[in-house]
């Protein structure tokens, strides 16, 4: 009974994994900084990009929101369009009622089912057509760039993240999977015969897994049952183990730096970002670097780009950072790059560092070059910390790649400092 039993539940895992999961269905729905909402009842509405990792694409799972909980009017409009950017059509529309679509805590919008759609790259406009009176509708977004090739656009700017949304397929992992795991394999292993002979053979060898797992056996080894029993090695070892968590309580309960720190590379979403780029990810990336053997956490930032956070200044804060090229464009032409660092409050800006960077030409300029910038004169104060990319002398960017090191402010760990932070 025992074989029986664990045999049908995992017989049973198997078919809902091969048979009724879809794979490749595009999703942010984990993402768990999804604090962020989007207005659908701009004129522009709400636009997100992905591509398709599924067959059977058949529909979307939304976070609509009504604004202060109140009762929204009209129709909330989500049309399915496939394409690039500038060269999209429109696939489908579909239309809910604006109060029933605020009703539970996700909607499923559904649309005709597209057989072949794996690979192909969609995007989904929301727009609230708002009646007389009535609550505006917000769309949940997160602040982190969980698709790597999706872009999310609300009224026409495009946002840094993406709307919290799932797709929805009818196509399981097993066609999936035989046709993109086994895809580098000869043509007549991804054929059903081999796959299902396959199947066949593993859940015979599972079957005899379980039979030998569950078979009883009262024989008791009188050896066995010796060590089993507890001996004198326990005190010692509750000892040691007791030992060991007050001291790493301890360890981890002591600063272990003088200043505490606010990592601008975790606040890029609250920045404001401007660039040239026709993507804002494309212009602007947050990635490690490699500069002469150590891993950095940097803002690769190309030019012309400026990144912008505001920021309420503690006493006795420094912010530091450090200005180079990514290292594979040091031995290519190009004309050098401007990095500049800026300080905006009551209506004034004061450059405080400035780095012209030629590797090509100057060796020393391969080389970190770190800034530790006091900013005392705004203590208490808000300021807007600029940092911004130009090209340099005559406006040619090619192989031109600055990167921001590490971008933090750091303050002392008194109280009486106060705290930085970045206003959004």
């Amino acid at each position: 009974m025992r074989f029986l039993l664990l045999y049908a539940a995992l017989l049973a895992w198997q078919i809902d994994r091969w048979c009724f999961t879809p794979h490749g269905i595009v999703s942010t729905w984990q993402e768990r900084a999804s604090a962020v909402r989007v207005s659908a009842g701009s004129p522009g509405g709400v636009t997100q990009s992905f591509t398709m990792g599924a067959d059977g694409f058949d529909g979307v799972w939304l976070r609509p929101r009504a604004v202060d909980g109140g009762a929204p009017r009209g129709l909330l409009v989500v049309d399915l369009e496939t394409g690039q950017d500038g060269a999209r059509r429109r696939v489908e529309r579909v239309t809910v009622p604006a109060a029933d679509a605020v009703k539970r805590s996700s909607l499923h919008v559904r649309f005709t089912p597209v057989r072949h759609s794996r690979g192909v790259p969609y995007a989904i406009t929301i727009r609230h057509l708002q009646g007389d009176g009535g609550t505006a509708i917000d769309l949940a977004a997160s602040r982190v760039d969980a698709l790597r090739d999706g872009r999310l656009f609300a009224d026409g700017r495009e946002q840094w993240g993406d709307l919290v949304f799932e797709t929805s397929s009818r196509r399981a992992t097993l066609p999936y999977w035989m046709h993109e795991v086994l895809r580098p394999w000869p043509r007549w292993v991804a054929t059903w015969p081999v796959v299902g002979g396959g199947l066949l053979a593993f859940n015979v060898l599972l079957a005899w897994a379980c039979a030998r797992a569950t078979r009883g056996d009262a024989r008791v080894n009188p050896e066995d049952e010796a060590v089993a029993r507890p001996g004198a090695a326990l005190p010692l070892a509750k000892a040691v183990l007791a030992a060991c968590s007050v001291a790493g309580v301890v360890v981890a309960a002591v600063p272990t730096e003088p200043y505490r720190s606010l990592d601008l590379i975790d606040a890029l979403p609250d920045a404001r970002i401007e660039t040239t780029w026709p993507s804002l990810h494309g212009g602007i990336s947050p990635e490690p670097v490699v500069i002469f053997g150590r891993v950095y956490r940097s803002i690769v930032a190309l030019p012309s780009s400026t990144i912008r956070w505001e920021v309420d200044v503690p006493r006795g804060a420094h912010v530091r950072f450090g200005a180079a090229m990514r290292p594979d464009v040091w031995d290519k032409v190009s004309d050098g790059i401007q990095m500049f660092v800026s300080i905006e409050a009551d209506g004034v800006s004061t450059r405080v560092v400035e780095h012209t960077l030629a590797p090509m030409f100057v060796e020393t300029h391969k080389n970190l070059h770190p800034s530790d910038v006091r900013l005392d004169p705004w203590a208490g104060k808000r300021v807007t910390i600029v940092f911004e990319t130009t090209p340099e002398r005559w406006g040619n960017a090619v192989n031109d790649v600055p990167v921001w090191v590490n971008p933090r402010i750091d303050w002392p760990r008194t109280p009486s400092a106060g705290v930085a932070r970045v206003v959004r």
